[in-house]
């Protein structure tokens, strides 16, 4: 997470760099982890290495990316130091997986299974998210686990459809 610093800052010398007490001090280069400027210097490096790959940004939502392209799309979503990709696009999401390491440190976890508390299924119908974990973890930490539940009314067998809706 360390992006490009667009003005000077000097910090002390960390313990243990100069084999004594010295009056220098250092000169960033790039953010460090808990610099007030480093979440949005990494964000603005990463936003322009997305742009260089001809993504586009939401303009409803700034952490979510997208390109399309002849065969499909593909999909990214950036929450603080974690993201989530996905697309149509088989070729397209591995060369913005190879480009994406050529310029961050990163690590691919494989399919998605959780994120932001919400659980991930998929299946040969489709794709399926619920909440349980969170929901549970929720009503342990309010000592509820014993209380009795009751169904909460909801409308069933709700399809959404590419065709409806923006």
């Amino acid at each position: 997470l360390h992006g490009d610093l667009k003005e000077y800052i000097y910090m002390k010398p960390p313990p243990g760099l100069f084999p004594s007490p010295t009056s220098h001090v250092c000169k960033l280069r790039r953010s460090l982890y808990g610099l007030k400027q480093a979440p949005r210097a990494w964000f603005d490096k990463f936003h322009t290495t997305l742009l260089q790959f001809s993504f586009q940004q939401s303009k409803h939502d700034t952490s979510l990316f997208l390109r399309k392209s002849v065969v499909g799309i593909v999909v990214l979503l950036v929450y603080v130091d974690d993201i989530v990709i996905t697309g149509s696009d088989s070729t397209l999401l591995d060369q913005l997986k190879t480009h994406l390491s050529e310029s961050f440190h990163m690590k691919d976890l494989g399919s998605l299974t959780y994120f932001l508390g919400l659980e991930v299924h998929r299946s040969s119908s489709g794709i399926s998210l619920n909440q349980h974990k969170y929901a549970s973890d929720v009503v342990a930490t309010a000592g509820l686990q014993d209380a009795t539940s009751v169904d909460t009314p909801m409308e069933v067998n709700i399809k959404l459809r590419k065709e409806e809706g923006d």
